[in-house]
């Protein structure tokens, strides 16, 4: 039987290789991460990446659903907790709030999950379909049900959600330097997402009460 030292070690060892392969993926993608570079990052023996998760393609699952879906979660259930209109607008507001900043360069593991979200856009893995199933519609379906609250036609809701989606989106897929370019010199990164997102926001529901969802 394993020491209580040894079970905490073992542990240790195993949040230290999930730490150093988000980062790694995030960086690098899928194809350009390495076991070896994972666990120099974490500077433990190489062999041990293979002792706690198998194979490349497991720790990748698992960073994957760490990153993607823990951060994505709450806003596939927004709509749960819509009783009336300003709790209606609080929830919009919320999931362009949270898709948007968790797409920006910015803390961990926001920036982690930027840079994964990054790769898988522009360079998909064998993997895409199924994150895109596990954790993209999930995100994408919690926005659409919050809108179909007020868009009733199902190819205005479907142009609404896509719309919305695209706008964001858009931020996870740029460079540093077009990040730059989204924004007037002076002004900082959250500064600017905040406008963003409040112009996206006052724009859908300015339209939406406007013509009433139809």
């Amino acid at each position: 039987m394993k020491t209580r030292k040894e079970r905490s070690d073992g542990q240790e060892t195993r949040e230290a290789l999930l730490a150093a392969a988000a980062e790694e993926f995030a960086e690098k993608g899928f194809e350009g991460a390495s076991t070896r570079g994972i666990c120099a990052r974490a500077g433990v023996n190489a062999a041990l990446a293979n002792r706690y998760f198998g194979t490349k393609e497991a720790l990748y699952r698992v960073i994957a659903k760490r990153l993607f879906g823990e951060l994505g979660a709450p806003l596939a259930s927004l709509a749960e907790r819509v009783t009336d209109e300003a709790s209606w607008r609080a929830a919009v507001r919320e999931w362009v709030d949270d898709f948007l900043f968790m797409t920006l360069p910015s803390a961990k593991p926001q920036k982690l999950c930027a840079g994964l979200f990054h790769h898988e856009a522009t360079h998909p893995t064998k993997f895409h379909t199924e994150f895109k199933r596990d954790f993209g519609k999930p995100v994408y379906d919690g926005l659409r049900n919050l809108l179909a609250m007020k868009v009733y036609d199902e190819e205005l809701l479907e142009l609404w959600t896509s719309s919305i989606w695209a706008q964001v989106s858009v931020y996870a897929l740029a460079d540093k330097a077009w990040h730059e370019s989204f924004r007037p010199k002076g002004v900082g990164v959250r500064a600017w997402a905040e406008k963003v997102r409040d112009h996206i926001c006052d724009t859908v529901f300015a339209s939406l009460l406007l013509d009433g969802g139809k």
